[in-house]
């Protein structure tokens, strides 16, 4: 689902945040390039150090604690959804939500050695600011990964990632509504989905 494919595009994860999602508003083009240009520098500085696997994961969720408005993502991609689940489902729904993104960066972080990170220019696509970026690593075909911003509460946030042309904020949506759907409906069995890949990504720790 959309967790693996978001870390793997952004090579970023965060701690718990609070609940509620900010306003949002479009940043100009000069904005986003340096926020993201800036944020890929901190990255890559994170991630080819030479220091402990969980000293990285601890160091890359406090970086993407900056850079990622994950609140308001959640909010996305739960959708119409947010509507029918209940105040305790939404609250418990981004949680997990935060828990994911924070577990799969420890899981996935000994991938991310010897990265490199080029800037290639920025354009409005929609209500986005997207920055094009070139990601490398040892013994892969690069990767373009366009990074979707936004003003968050004042600041800039990454709110989507597009990776092949594909947008994971939309494929996420679409993946939480095809198990709500399958299942009645029932917000509670798209939480009872997400505490499960919890549980099988600390198992596998």
């Amino acid at each position: 689902m959309y967790f693996r494919r978001f870390v793997l595009g952004a090579m970023t994860a965060l701690p718990m945040l609070s609940l509620a999602p900010l306003a949002q508003a479009q940043v100009s083009t000069d904005a986003a390039k340096a926020f993201i240009t800036t944020s890929g520098q901190q990255l890559v500085a994170v991630v080819n150090a030479d220091t402990s696997t969980s000293v990285k994961a601890q160091q890359l969720q406090t970086l993407v604690n900056q850079m990622v408005a994950v609140d308001n993502v959640g909010a996305y991609v739960l959708g119409r959804y947010k509507s029918v689940a209940t105040p305790d489902q939404y609250t418990q729904f981004q949680a997990l939500f935060h828990q994911l993104l924070a577990n799969n960066i420890t899981y996935q972080i000994k991938a991310f050695q010897g990265i490199g990170f080029t800037v290639n220019g920025a354009s409005v696509v929609g209500n986005d600011t997207v920055v094009d970026t070139t990601i490398t690593r040892p013994g892969q075909a690069p990767a373009d990964v366009g990074w979707a911003v936004d003003e968050i509460g004042g600041t800039p946030k990454i709110v989507d990632v597009i990776v092949a042309g594909t947008s994971l904020r939309i494929t996420t949506r679409n993946d939480y509504a095809s198990v709500i759907t399958s299942n009645g409906g029932q917000v509670s069995a798209l939480l009872t989905v997400m505490q499960n890949k919890i549980n099988q990504i600390k198992a596998n720790q």
